[in-house]
């Protein structure tokens, strides 16, 4: 192993992307390593050539290992002895062998281990660091004291899930607060598309990852449409309600949690009902969570130089950095600003496409439904026009036996009358029952 000093640990993450997860995991790798005893966290850039033989590199979490051939995310499979920290692993992901040099590998999620394991058997499964993560009080301007309120994020892919999705959510009767999350997809505009019912609501404006995990502190439960507002929420015992996603419900099935996931109107109406008339309690799955990434972390530690962590229990370590629950200081993301644009360009044009794609499909339903009830109003239209007609034809077929019996009532013949009005009768009463 190199040696190392201890004062100085690298963390490699996508800090160029307006992601709020990966950022909130780049500050709370920081502040699991000062609790640790480590000196300083400092940022580095995926555009620039990464040294892991001086100090400790700290690669991940986030979505990072993905099948080889991605301009932008084979920038982190940085080489020698590094950490692999709570990575998001995709099912296809190949060519791990750069792994088999790393001093600890581990992956957020069971499936994920698995893939990683193909390459490093004793890849481990670790929480996302994020579970830790410390944020000071932000006040929620406008914001209603007599009345717990729910929080709101919604995105293209949950109005795919849920059309009547606007219908459900103003059905819920408490203050709203919705809270722009994902800032990279544009959903604080998205949100505002949307016709909610904002009469008892607050619509937060961008907040940072601190702001944004101390909101969800605030909330009676969410409603959410992402992996890290899910683990914001969990990891501060808020009960969640989260969209349907792979990475979500891999996540969230190895905590026993998968039944807090919906995928269509009727689950999300469940959802919203079992939490109203009974609030869960995650405490003991938080509790298994935490311990593992500090001794993670204490492991991690160890191989960077550092000291004995200051436990939640008292035990203390010499804890010498001071960035503790601020974000830290991001470095400037490459030499090369066009490269650095045009990633986030393509990044935009994919969110872009996301965003028509949602609204289309909301745009054809709506079609559907409006041929559907133009269809029903020209069936209704037929209905009636028979029914007038039906109804004429009973008047005059009345109007002509009324004639018919005033002409019989003249008749001489009596017996022949009385037949007649037999005959009359019985007509009458079957018109009566049309």
């Amino acid at each position: 192993m190199p040696a190392r000093s201890g004062t100085d640990v690298g963390a490699l993450y996508d800090s160029v992307s307006p992601n709020t997860g990966d950022r909130a995991i780049g500050i709370a790798v920081g502040q699991e390593l000062a609790r640790h005893g480590v000196g300083t966290t400092q940022v580095l850039s995926p555009f620039e050539e990464v040294d892991t033989r001086g100090r400790l590199v700290v690669v991940g979490g986030g979505d990072l290992i993905r099948p080889l051939g991605d301009p932008f995310y084979d920038r982190f499979r940085a080489s020698g002895p590094a950490v692999l920290n709570s990575a998001g692993v995709w099912d296809d992901a190949d060519q791990l062998e750069y792994l088999r040099d790393y001093e600890f590998v581990s992956a957020r999620t069971s499936r994920e281990v698995d893939v990683l394991r193909s390459a490093v058997p004793d890849a481990q499964l670790l929480p996302c660091t994020t579970t830790t993560l410390e944020s000071p009080d932000f006040r929620i301007e406008g914001l209603p004291d007599d009345e717990p309120a729910v929080g709101i994020h919604v995105v293209p892919h949950t109005l795919r899930l849920v059309p009547e999705l606007v219908e459900i959510v103003d059905a819920i009767d408490r203050p709203k607060v919705f809270i722009p999350f994902t800032h990279y997809n544009y959903d604080d505009s998205f949100m505002e598309s949307l016709p909610f019912d904002r009469s008892r609501a607050v619509v937060l404006p961008r907040l940072d990852p601190l702001e944004l995990h101390a909101v969800m502190r605030q909330m009676s439960y969410v409603v959410v449409s992402t992996l890290h507002g899910t683990i914001f929420s969990y990891s501060q015992n808020v009960p969640f309600i989260t969209a349907d996603q792979r990475k979500v419900r891999n996540y969230l099935d190895d905590r026993g949690l998968s039944e807090r996931i919906f995928h269509d109107g009727a689950s999300l109406k469940d959802l919203v009902r079992q939490t109203e008339e009974e609030r869960p309690d995650f405490s003991a799955q938080i509790a298994a969570d935490r311990n593992a990434v500090h001794e993670a972390f204490a492991r991690v530690a160890a191989l960077a130089g550092g000291q004995k962590e200051r436990t939640d229990e008292g035990g203390e370590g010499q804890a010498t950095a001071t960035n503790g629950a601020a974000e830290p200081k991001l470095l400037p993301a490459a030499e090369d600003p066009l490269t650095v644009r045009t990633f986030l360009l393509q990044q935009q044009e994919a969110v872009v496409r996301d965003r028509d794609v949602a609204l289309a499909e909301a745009h054809r339903r709506t079609g559907d439904l409006t041929a559907q009830v133009r269809a029903l109003g020209a069936e209704q239209r037929v209905l009636r026009a028979e029914l007038a007609a039906g109804a004429e034809h009973t008047a005059r077929l009345q109007a002509d036996l009324d004639n018919a019996l005033a002409l019989l009532d003249g008749t001489l013949d009596r017996r022949f009358r009385a037949a007649a009005r037999t005959v009359v009768d019985r007509i009458r009463s079957i018109l009566v029952r049309q």
